[in-house]
């Protein structure tokens, strides 16, 4: 050893651990901070100890933890933030439709491939609604139990998994051994479905689906829907021996379920839709059989408009979306667990909406009157909605994504918007931390995801740790500094151009053109540190698995399943025995030509673009003139 490490060693060793945390929180990548563990004694038992819950906790800051996390917790989340963050960068994903297995019930069986009863005689297939969660049961990273429910027709399906180290859970009755499993990863996971007696396919259909956290793994889950016919109801349903019960019935007066609500917080609140003018908020009781609603507010604007949607914001507020309307979105406060009569601000899309309908229809007496059909909080964790209850995103039917602050005296803060197929409405959002966001569109069964990119919302790139390419462009200088901004167009692209993406949802063994043509009715992620999130098209769920086949240093969730050649044989069998996985074509947000790029098969391990996954591969350009991008672009 030289003088100047020697040196360097007995300076760190110096350090107050105030001072090292300090360092750590400037540290870019877990590399580094890996490397800072390698210099001494002192340094490695910091990082080890404090190092990686820091780097986490900066890095990812709306990251909670466990209540009793492992010594290795952080050092694991690290692992699996980072490479989270880096398959969102690289467009990695696995993506399959999830249907319960044909012994789940008797009526996924006589299904038709729409989804629908054979006897109900429906001409299109359901139009699913989606909820979703996780939860850790353990201190470890991987210790965690995933939960999806959606509605299917009158229809009710479940299905949780159960993965980490926990080896003594076990399937309590042998009876149901077909409806249970365990994937390549190691994970365990059920199906379950709930048919109310008497339910009518078409006139009872689900239309909305909220789940409640359940932290135990012996507890059964607790699910409330709302149907079309009026239905309200808070039922007990066990993947693991497939029983189910009501527990409680909110009274509606008959009056349909248009969208429901649960409370992030305590979970202790109900909003619900009901038929086209009224928003009630209920009590969660489990203990009452009977429970009506403690408020009651008339959020329409006019007779010929109806709510489309509401989410709570926070613990003490509640967003209503609707239309048409000239202020489609109102704010509630919720005091006492009363929503109060008057809503405190009525929020305006007036002017980008009538510039998008004047460059749709060229009418110039069209009124300033829009509907938002989806609404979606950002999380009051991150750095853009730190005061908690003000930052939320809305979808419109003008095809416009805003973000809203309530902060601010504006209606709008910012608007987002596909450049290509740029007037669809946007029927479902997904809030991606505070870097991006996914919206469902209503045409070709798409999904668009934007670089969100709010102040401080980006504080992780994986771009960071790959060499720098060399390549000049014209990215603009630093004015004081004359230098560039970045290395190179590689290193830039991903720090200072927010190009955005779609996605084709084409499920297999679907292919109805009603399909091609759905829209994206649903969209649900378990938690902000969930690889996964499922989207719900017409007869269809599909879910993704923000992942990539041949990293090295995937998610630890994922590491059994890592393949460690290239063998396409051994590709095939841990990542798609059964052929199920999609091949999704894509293309980026851009102003010029629409290059279509598709998907390629599991086995493929060597990529075709840079800093791209290697599963992608590019088609041969393809221009579309405006009449096509503005009406109706997508495959033929």
């Amino acid at each position: 050893m030289d003088l100047e490490a020697r040196d360097s060693k007995a300076s760190l060793m110096a350090l107050p651990p105030e001072l090292l945390a300090q360092i750590v929180e400037h540290i870019d990548t877990a590399r580094v901070l890996s490397h800072l563990a390698l210099t001494c004694r002192k340094a490695h038992t910091f990082v080890e100890n404090d190092g990686f819950r820091i780097f986490v906790q900066t890095r990812f800051p709306y990251i909670r933890c466990p209540t009793n996390p492992s010594n290795s917790f952080w050092k694991e989340g690290t692992l699996g933030m980072t490479s989270l963050a880096k398959n969102w960068d690289r467009k990695a994903f696995i993506a399959w439709s999830i249907t319960p297995q044909k012994e789940v019930s008797q009526d996924v069986g006589s299904q038709r491939s729409r989804g629908r009863p054979v006897q109900a005689g429906q001409t299109m297939g359901f139009t699913p609604v989606i909820d979703s969660y996780e939860a850790w049961y353990g201190g470890d990273w991987s210790s965690r139990k995933e939960v999806v429910a959606w509605g299917a027709g009158a229809a009710l399906y479940m299905r949780s998994k159960i993965m980490g180290k926990d080896k003594k859970h076990k399937w309590q009755t042998s009876d149901m051994r077909h409806m249970k499993g365990m994937n390549a990863h190691k994970q365990r996971y059920a199906y379950a479905t709930y048919n109310e007696k008497g339910a009518a396919e078409g006139l009872d259909d689900i239309t909305s689906v909220s789940l409640l956290v359940q932290q135990s793994l012996k507890d059964h889950e607790q699910v409330i829907i709302g149907r079309a016919s009026g239905g309200l109801s808070l039922i007990s349903v066990s993947t693991e021996t497939s029983q189910s019960k009501v527990l409680s019935s909110y009274k509606t007066q008959g009056r349909p379920v248009r969208s429901a609500a649960v409370s992030s917080e305590s979970k202790s609140l109900l909003a619900a839709c009901l038929s086209d003018s009224t928003v009630a908020l209920y009590p969660i009781d489990r203990t009452n059989s009977q429970v009506h609603p403690v408020s009651q507010v008339s959020a329409n604007s006019s007779s010929q408009s109806r709510i489309w949607s509401t989410h709570f914001l926070g613990h003490n507020r509640l967003i209503v979306g609707l239309g048409p309307s000239e202020e489609p979105i109102h704010v509630y406060d919720i005091g006492q667990g009363e929503m109060l009569q008057e809503s405190v601000r009525m929020l305006e899309l007036n002017d980008f909406s009538a510039h998008a309908r004047l460059d749709l229809r060229g009418d110039n007496g069209i009124r300033n009157a829009t509907s938002v059909y989806s609404l979606a909080p950002i999380d009051a964790s991150s750095s853009a909605g730190r005061a908690e209850g003000n930052v939320f995103l809305s979808g419109a039917y003008d095809g416009l994504t805003c973000l809203h602050d309530l902060r601010s005296a504006n209606s709008i803060t910012a608007v987002y918007r596909d450049p290509v197929d740029t007037f669809s409405p946007i029927y479902s959002l997904l809030p991606i931390g505070a870097e991006r966001f996914v919206a469902g569109g209503a045409r070709h069964s798409i999904i668009k995801i934007f670089d969100l990119r709010m102040p401080g919302g980006k504080l992780y790139h994986s771009a960071d740790l790959e060499p720098c390419s060399g390549a000049s462009d014209n990215r603009p200088r630093n004015v004081k500094s004359r230098e560039w901004m970045s290395c190179c167009e590689h290193h830039y692209d991903p720090k200072y151009r927010r190009r955005g993406w779609n996605v084709f949802l084409r499920p297999k063994n679907n292919t109805s053109r009603r399909v091609t043509e759905s829209p994206v009715y649903a969209l649900s992620r378990p938690s902000p540190f969930s690889p996964t999130f499922f989207a719900g098209v017409e007869g269809a769920v599909v879910q993704f698995d923000m992942v990539s086949i041949m990293d090295e240093h995937t998610d630890p969730l994922f590491k059994y399943g890592h393949a460690k050649t290239g063998n396409k044989h051994d590709v095939e069998r841990k990542w798609d025995p059964h052929g199920n996985v999609l091949c999704l074509p894509m293309y980026e947000h851009d102003t010029g030509p629409v290059n279509l790029i598709k998907q390629r098969k599991v086995e493929y391990t060597q990529g075709s673009i840079q800093g791209w996954d290697e599963r992608w591969q590019p088609e041969e350009p393809r221009p579309v003139d405006d009449r096509r991008r503005h009406h109706s672009w997508g495959l033929v």
